[in-house]
């Protein structure tokens, strides 16, 4: 029976925070394949009989990416290994066993891999503090990302361009989430390796019901200046203007809590706005099920999962023209694609909703029908099956 050995994936093996890497090999029912790979942590357990998960642990995410790339080379030596599947590669990131040339002459499958997204200061304080283990003082990391951006692109950007290149052009295929990726994968690699399979959801677990006839907003995301919100509470303040009744329920925490709330305050929002914080993803759900509409107003995604999720549930969606989003989102159709950093667009947007119940209801209906084409998680885990196939032979 082949093989396959997939790692690295996510540090934990968890459905939490969208779950990429644990959702597609919860699916990857097959009895023709084993499927081992290995974490950090294990916190969900996965369904497949044919996949193990096996739990390495570490001190911190460095100490454990030691132990998994060492782990990892005692298997390709010792084998069998016939697939080996980099499940978790980062834009510009990479894997020093593709890069020494280590794996022998096992396929080799990447994905899947992401376009790149703005890393502003908040950001590059969160990735730093999680490598390292601990909440580290923005005062601490500001002063490192200013210098980190000022000297990326002549110094750090060619070395790590090169080790990321030279990771791509081991893999025999490339899997890319849609095609805005593809374009710019077919930059650094053979277009013949590249393969577009997108992420997914679960559409058992994201039930689908018809939109509620309210006034009730939702809008998912930590409280970061990459989401957006600053915007959308501009454009919730021209909706108010025709619907005064409006009301938006933000689910998620964040840096900027503080500030979002004063926001609220000047623009005089209160009865308006309700800051859920942090919740568990049940209570997400039950609330997109009575909502008229989901507005995702971020500035930069890779590929944007609450957006499918809001889909499935059938609640339009607004969202911005980022990365794949018109793909995932047909203006007009599934929902509505407006510029970003503009809340006029997304308040015509919302009021054309909040105005005409039959729109919402086709749209919700259409929205719920693209994600069972395309998105479901076990179509796109078949998808990954049928490129084992090929390059087992």
């Amino acid at each position: 029976m082949p093989r396959v050995l997939v790692g690295p994936t996510k540090a934990d093996m968890s459905n939490d925070e969208y779950g990429k890497s644990y959702n597609l090999l919860n699916n990857l029912y097959d009895d023709d394949f084993t499927v081992d790979t290995y974490t950090r942590t294990v916190s969900d357990r996965l369904d497949p009989e044919n996949v193990t998960v096996y739990p390495l642990g570490g001190a911190n995410r460095i100490a454990y990416y030691v132990k998994l790339y060492r782990t990892l080379l005692g298997d390709l030596r010792t084998g069998p290994v016939d697939i080996y599947h980099h499940m978790n590669l980062s834009y510009r990131w990479f894997n020093p066993l593709l890069v020494s040339g280590l794996q022998g002459d096992v396929p080799i499958v990447i994905g899947p891999c992401q376009a790149g997204h703005a890393i502003m200061a908040e950001e590059f304080n969160r990735m730093v503090s999680s490598w390292v283990g601990s909440d580290l003082p923005r005062p601490l990391t500001d002063p490192l990302h200013a210098a980190v951006d000022a000297t990326r692109d002549a110094v750090l950007d060619p070395p790590r361009m090169e080790l990321f290149e030279r990771t791509l052009e081991a893999a025999d295929r490339v899997v890319v989430v849609h095609e805005e990726a593809r374009d710019v994968y077919a930059e650094l690699v053979d277009e013949s390796k590249l393969r577009t399979i997108p992420l997914g959801v679960d559409p058992d677990l994201f039930e689908y019901s018809e939109p509620a006839d309210s006034k009730v907003l939702v809008a998912i995301g930590s409280l970061r200046e990459r989401k957006g919100y600053d915007i959308l509470f501009d454009a919730l303040d021209i909706i108010r203007q025709e619907h005064p009744d409006v009301h938006l329920n933000i689910f998620g925490d964040g840096p900027l809590e503080d500030e979002l709330h004063e926001q609220v305050e000047h623009l005089d929002l209160e009865e308006n706005v309700t800051f859920h914080g942090y919740v568990d993803q049940s209570i997400v759900r039950e609330h997109l099920s009575q909502a008229r509409a989901f507005i995702h107003p971020s500035r930069s995604e890779s590929f944007s999962l609450v957006r499918l999720e809001a889909m499935s549930t059938g609640c339009p969606v607004v969202v911005t023209d980022i990365s794949g989003a018109r793909e995932m989102v047909r203006d007009g159709e599934e929902g509505f694609v407006v510029p970003t950093e503009s809340p006029e667009p997304i308040a015509d947007a919302v009021t054309t909703l909040l105005s005409d119940y039959e729109l919402t209801k086709h749209i919700a209906r259409q929205a719920r029908d693209r994600v069972e084409e395309k998105y479901d998680w076990q179509k796109i885990a078949e998808e990954y099956l049928d490129l084992y196939r090929s390059l087992s032979g």
